[in-house]
């Protein structure tokens, strides 16, 4: 049952994908435009403070930092599955962020930029879709979530750590089209393609977990 409900959250998302990707590469989405004029409207520089506030939270560095301390963290507590998970489920974003880049090669609705992590160029364009912040931010949130389900008891605590990953999520995704970074189907693309993302290397890592149980569980009959 567990399964069917993953395989339906990765069809779904990966649906989204689809036809984002599809509308993005002939037409273009219709509400990329109507987004954009309403940004122009409501923009005010404390607005525009904030979003930039909320940009860096997701950036390169900023999610650097964070996901080596948290690799970290499993290390010392020698979780090496939670260890291996993390940086599986991080890193192959990351790529998988580059490649999808590189298909689409879709230029940003602002400047055009290169990557660029603490303060060092690459001469490589950072194209538009998906958006890379969204991507990096989403599968950290969607791995803290996951944590806080998994280590945290109290179910009010649990709540609350959803809700603050959640609004961050949130506010990295308005920061991306507030600062003329990318478009509404950039951020919405990241977002489903990292909850897809997710979802499959949590289905692996879950049964190599289970599997794992189980021979724990048939030697320790077999010692009895």
């Amino acid at each position: 049952m567990k399964n069917i409900f993953l395989f339906s959250v990765m069809f779904l998302f990966l649906l989204v994908f689809g036809t984002l990707a599809f509308l993005t590469g002939t037409n273009g989405f219709p509400y990329d435009e109507t987004v954009i004029a309403w940004i122009d409207k409501v923009s005010s520089s404390s607005l525009l403070g904030m979003m930039e506030i909320m940009s860096v939270i997701g950036s390169s560095e900023a999610v650097l930092l964070l996901t080596f301390l948290i690799a970290v963290i499993f290390l010392l507590k020698k979780d090496w599955f939670h260890t291996i998970f993390f940086l599986t489920v991080s890193v192959g974003g990351v790529i998988l962020n580059f490649v999808l880049k590189f298909l689409f090669q879709r230029e940003r609705p602002g400047e055009m930029s290169h990557i660029e992590v603490f303060n060092f160029s690459i001469d490589i364009p950072s194209y538009s879709f998906p958006s890379g912040h969204m991507m990096r931010v989403t599968i950290l949130v969607l791995f803290l979530i996951y944590v806080s389900y998994r280590f945290i008891k109290h179910i009010a605590f649990r709540l609350l750590a959803s809700i603050i990953l959640i609004v961050t999520l949130v506010g990295v995704a308005l920061s991306r089209l507030f600062l003329d970074a990318h478009f509404l189907s950039d951020v919405l693309a990241a977002g489903s393609i990292s909850v897809v993302w997710f979802c499959l290397c949590y289905f692996f890592f879950k049964r190599y977990e289970d599997k794992q149980k189980n021979n724990l569980f048939s030697r320790y009959r077999q010692w009895n």
